[in-house]
């Protein structure tokens, strides 16, 4: 699968889950823009989010701030999204992280399918799993939006 397939198969499913959940989405109708999708609740709260398909390797699932647009890497303007939709296809699921929750300050964030059990790198920041962040109406909630 490709690049465009994959972020294909992010979206249809990150629009599956939040319209089972009661939310609409929109999209843009152009590919170069830093917000994927925008979702709505049923009190007209607006919120802009960043769609990512994301494989597991060596362990952990890694977004980076940037997206591809017409073959190149480009860096997200974090001032224009709230968070992201990650889709994990090991499993099924589609993870929500809002912008409060990650270090802006790095390259990106990374997170497990499965607690870590590596004794070596005790010392090492610990990797959130995936089960660990809240449902999109939980992170607005918290979030400085």
């Amino acid at each position: 699968m490709n690049v465009n397939q994959k972020g294909s198969i992010g979206l249809i499913e990150t629009i599956r889950d939040l319209t089972k959940k009661g939310y609409e989405c929109f999209t843009p109708i152009h590919d170069y823009s830093p917000v994927d999708l925008i979702v709505m609740d049923n009190s007209f709260n607006t919120f802009r989010l960043q769609v990512k398909y994301r494989e597991l390797f060596r362990g952990i699932i890694e977004v980076h701030f940037r997206s591809m647009v017409n073959g190149k890497a480009r860096a997200i303007d974090l001032s224009a999204i709230d968070g992201w939709a990650v889709y994990c296809p090991e499993v099924e699921s589609v993870v929500y992280v809002g912008k409060h929750e990650v270090d802006l300050t790095k390259g990106g964030f990374a997170f497990r399918l499965i607690e870590g059990k590596n004794s070596v790198n005790k010392d090492k920041v610990k990797r959130k799993v995936y089960t660990e962040y809240g449902d999109l109406d939980e992170w607005f909630k918290s979030a400085p939006c």
